[in-house]
């Protein structure tokens, strides 16, 4: 027997559930009445140059020149640790202005222009349940880049979520980078770092790639640390690729193949996937026979006890570990030009990303918050609880 999955719209305004057992691997449907709770119950917020403030649709949110996504006030990654040791458990990096809290009574950015201002915030991590997250420069986009010529600039930060400041942990003079070099990607498994490194010297671009591991724990990490501390061993270009190249969705892990089973196998999507590791998200493809690809992100929460995947047009399948089976539901929908992005759960409540992207450009940016603990109740309470 084909396993049903159910979709929850998601209105500007209200929630309204529409009961639609989607076969998988088949297209017929038969709708059930829907059940309304008229109470809105999802907030937008934009960015701002000091923070973010609230609005009622991101297309109403004030306007700002568009910039290079590397350069652009936008969330760059989120994640979810495995710990419960501090005042939260979920994070956003936003690029340019700082990192957010989602914590029980909402969302808390914290700010260090030493870092945000001058450089380009990317991937989240975790080490011992501490975010730690990585920092570049742009030389296509940035100028200041360009020209840098500090070579002891940081790699990786922590934010401590204790204290609400942000230490680094290793700068580009610990692995023996020089001046003209970029880390323009990585990999981390939990041990080893694979990177790659982009120089430029008289007009020219060449590309290295390098295996580093920490001789201890990220957290314990030090700028003051020799180069001679950490443990080097070459990487070869195949190698790299092999280690950031997406795999098949055919690969994919047990829990997020689940959750994705109703989806046709037709249907192309890329999704980022991030276990309970802390480490770098691995991505898996699926190639359909046409059509549109989207982008998906996916992540276990073990703390709140889910698996989720959030696609850019606002379609989040989701399984409580207690569950049966998925469920799913859809985001507003956002105006064109508009796309949703990374995402943590923290709370009974989730957070999604948005942006405004034109090529790679990006203009407003922010998050929205939705009640997902009343979302999983109206399910239930509609009589549409999952079974095979």
């Amino acid at each position: 027997m084909f396993k049903k999955t159910y979709f929850v719209f998601i209105a500007v305004f209200i929630f309204t559930l529409t009961a639609v057992s989607c076969s998988s691997k088949k297209s017929g449907s038969e709708q059930q009445p829907p059940a309304k709770l008229s109470v809105k119950n999802h907030i937008w917020y934009y960015f701002t140059a000091d923070g973010f403030e609230k609005t009622d649709l991101p297309q109403n949110a004030p306007k700002t020149a568009e910039c290079p996504w590397t350069e652009a006030r936008r969330i760059s990654s989120a994640a979810s640790s495995v710990s419960e040791n501090s005042g939260a458990h979920s994070y956003a990096v936003v690029n340019k202005l700082g990192i957010l809290s989602f914590e029980s009574d909402g969302p808390h950015l914290y700010k260090d222009v030493s870092f945000f201002s001058e450089y380009s915030a990317g991937s989240l991590v975790f080490s011992a349940g501490k975010p730690v997250f990585n920092l570049y420069r742009s030389t296509f986009f940035n100028e200041v880049a360009a020209s840098s010529s500090n070579a002891s600039r940081p790699f990786l930060v922590e934010f401590n979520p204790e204290s609400g400041m942000f230490f680094p942990l290793v700068t580009y003079e610990n692995l023996g980078l020089l001046p003209a070099d970029q880390i323009t990607g990585f990999f981390w498994n939990g041990t080893t770092w694979s990177c790659s490194v982009k120089k430029t010297e008289a007009g020219k671009v060449s590309f290295s790639y390098f295996f580093w591991e920490p001789p201890v724990a990220l957290t314990e990490l030090s700028p003051a640390l020799s180069y001679e501390t950490f443990i080097f061993s070459p990487c070869t270009e195949a190698q790299y690729r092999k280690i950031n190249l997406p795999l098949l969705f055919d690969a994919a892990p047990a829990g997020l193949a689940e959750l994705l089973s109703p989806i046709p196998e037709e249907f192309s999507f890329y999704v980022s996937w991030r276990d309970n590791s802390g480490t770098s998200p691995v991505n898996y493809f699926q190639q359909g026979s046409g059509g549109i690809t989207l982008n998906a992100k996916a992540a276990r929460i073990p703390v709140e006890q889910y698996t989720a995947a959030v696609f850019s047009d606002g379609t989040v399948y989701i399984k409580k570990d207690s569950a049966a089976q998925q469920a799913a539901f859809r985001l507003p929908k956002l105006p064109a030009g508009f796309c949703y992005g990374e995402f943590a759960v923290a709370d009974g409540m989730l957070y999604v990303a948005w942006e405004e992207t034109s090529f790679f450009k990006t203009g407003r940016a922010g998050f929205i918050s939705v009640g997902l603990s009343e979302v999983m109740d109206l399910i239930n309470s509609a009589g549409i609880a999952s079974s095979n």
